[in-house]
């Protein structure tokens, strides 16, 4: 099949999802399980999309589709333009498949809802997964800001989907304000952007600023980068994430956790280092401190609570700013490893939300301090869980120990400040999920539980499938390295090429790096060492405490729960990003 024929299907990636969103509700007239079966089949014949163009992509072609078929003219784009490059395609591969294994789960855990809620809620989960593909196939940043919407219009509806727990409604009410000020922020900035240039397409825009930078252009990449911040949940614009995680459905927070929160850390990687290339470097910076910032102190929240879900979704804030910090320091290695990351992310991330849920659903049971002695009664959530937190961990062979090494790998020689944080934020991270699995599974319990569910079939084969995941992507980095994560980190840092590619212009396949990762390296094998030894006195140490620390209260002072109070944390952090771009 030809280049353009492969390109014509791109729009079915999100064409298929959308069907089966609007499908759902009525298909819910006939059947209570008809939604989630469609919604089951629509991803898999979206995956099936996706791998069809995944050869050709990984070989270094960008494809690109232009709706309607308006294809630039002398380099000008008025079409809105789909373009498929390696980076691209990877995280719409993650989404369909993930996501599509979070909606089997739904049907073993929420199967028995009714047929109205049934229906919602599988529409607004394929709506979400449509704008987090749309989002990483888009070429055209007014078209990313409509995925953005989407998205958070969906997130809106599926965080609140319980609405009679009012911490449901709480919640959807704090991702309402926030979303709303990123969403302000991403328009006024690509507003900017087309005030100055006249470009939406990436490619145009990536072009017209290779000549230069106006202010307007910094103060735009400084808005961009805030807005996408936001919905990253990098501190200090993180203020909705904790109450979104907490209060969702448990395959919801896993889609909000493993999935949407990488929209935003994408989007910051492909302007900075796609779009405004050299010009955002600058901003690199700010992304690297954003980082460290979000990883220590996502992790140390993270370590002091007792809520499972709630310690989960700190530790995502955490795993965000490791993210970051990846792609902040603008190598190659650096982007591989945050590319990487983000992709075992999505997997141990969605299995640790999945053992939660199925806790929380089998016991009515939030408080870690209230649980103890479920790996007795519940030994294959237990399992699950142990692989997804080793995975975090970096222990090997799993999945984790391949993507960090490459972080660590950038950072050791030339940025050891920022290594040493990120080590100190391991630390701590593997503290917290130690802690949680002690509390949770191993800790002896008094009381017995009473009528606890069975783990049902599409439960047991969503935790399986992740699991093999982190297992495969932890022992498989010599075929995963050059095959998928290289071209993905090659076409991120190639902006030239890629503006070249999204232009429709004729692009020889794009070169892909050379990504070395020495597995048997023994200073990573003494990095993971150290930092899973320190991990296990600080929970040891943490869970003898009578009392939290004194930095924890304050820290955790900070997080007040006032919706008034993140908002000024995220306007404080906006005003920041642009004063950083304007100072240099």
């Amino acid at each position: 099949m030809s280049d353009a024929a492969l390109a014509s299907l791109l729009p079915l990636t999100v064409v298929i999802p959308i069907v089966g969103a609007v499908a759902a509700p009525l298909s819910a007239r006939v059947s209570r399980s008809l939604p989630l079966v469609i919604s089951v089949l629509a991803m898999a014949g979206t995956t099936a999309v996706l791998l069809l163009l995944a050869p050709t992509v990984y070989s270094g072609h960008i494809l690109t589709h232009f709706m309607g078929h308006w294809t630039p003219v002398n380099g000008k784009a008025l079409g809105i333009a789909f373009g498929a490059d390696a980076f691209g395609l990877t995280f719409a591969l993650v989404c369909a498949t993930v996501g599509g294994i979070l909606l089997l789960y739904t049907l073993s855990e929420l199967g028995r809802l009714g047929r109205r809620e049934l229906g919602g809620y599988a529409c607004l989960f394929q709506l979400l997964l449509a704008a987090l593909i749309g989002s990483a196939l888009t070429g055209d940043l007014f078209n990313l800001f409509v995925w953005f919407e989407v998205a958070a219009l969906s997130s809106y509806g599926l965080t609140g989907f319980f609405l009679e727990r009012p911490l449901a409604l709480e919640a959807a009410f704090k991702v309402l304000v926030l979303t709303t000020i990123a969403s302000f922020a991403v328009f006024v900035g690509t507003s900017l952007l087309y005030a100055q240039h006249g470009a939406l397409n990436m490619g145009q825009a990536h072009d017209a600023l290779a000549g230069g930078v106006h202010t307007a252009d910094l103060v735009a990449l400084g808005l961009l980068v805030a807005g996408f911040a936001t919905k990253a949940g990098l501190v200090p614009f993180h203020g909705w994430l904790p109450d979104a995680h907490t209060a969702a459905p448990g395959p919801v927070s896993a889609l909000f956790s493993g999935l949407m929160v990488n929209l935003g850390v994408i989007a910051i990687a492909r302007l900075t280092l796609q779009v405004y290339g050299p010009h955002g470097r600058p901003v690199l910076g700010l992304v690297v401190v954003v980082g460290c910032v979000s990883a220590v102190m996502g992790a140390w929240l993270a370590l002091g609570q007792d809520d499972l879900k709630r310690l989960l979704a700190y530790d995502t804030i955490s795993q965000m700013g490791v993210i970051a910090v990846g792609f902040g320091v603008g190598t190659t290695a650096g982007a591989a490893g945050a590319t990487y990351q983000l992709v075992n992310h999505a997997l141990y991330k969605a299995l640790l939300f999945l053992c939660a849920g199925n806790i929380v659903h089998a016991t009515g049971l939030t408080k870690l301090s209230e649980m103890g002695a479920l790996g007795r009664h519940r030994p294959i959530t237990a399992a699950a869980f142990i692989v997804g937190a080793a995975a975090i961990a970096g222990v090997p062979p799993l999945n984790g120990y391949a993507s960090l090494g490459l972080i660590h790998d950038a950072l050791r020689d030339g940025h050891p400040a920022v290594f040493a944080v990120l080590l100190g934020a391991q630390v701590i991270t593997i503290a917290a999920l130690v802690r949680a699995t002690y509390l949770a599974f191993f800790r002896k319990r008094d009381a017995t539980y009473e009528d606890l569910e069975p783990i049902r079939p599409g439960m047991l084969t969503a935790f399986l499938l992740l699991a093999v995941g982190c297992v495969a992507l932890g022992v498989l980095p010599t075929v995963v390295l050059p095959h998928m994560i290289a071209p993905a980190a090659g076409a991120l840092l190639a902006g030239a090429a890629y503006s070249r590619g999204v232009l429709h212009a004729p692009v020889s396949p794009l070169p892909v790096p050379h990504v070395a990762f020495e597995y048997f390296a023994p200073s990573e094998f003494g990095t993971v060492a150290g930092t899973v030894l320190l991990g296990l006195v600080l929970a040891w140490w943490y869970i003898r405490r009578p009392t939290q620390p004194r930095l924890m209260s304050l820290v955790r002072s900070w997080h007040t729960g006032s919706v008034n109070d993140y908002a000024a944390y995220a306007a404080v952090g906006l005003i920041v990003a642009v004063a950083v771009m304007l100072t240099g």
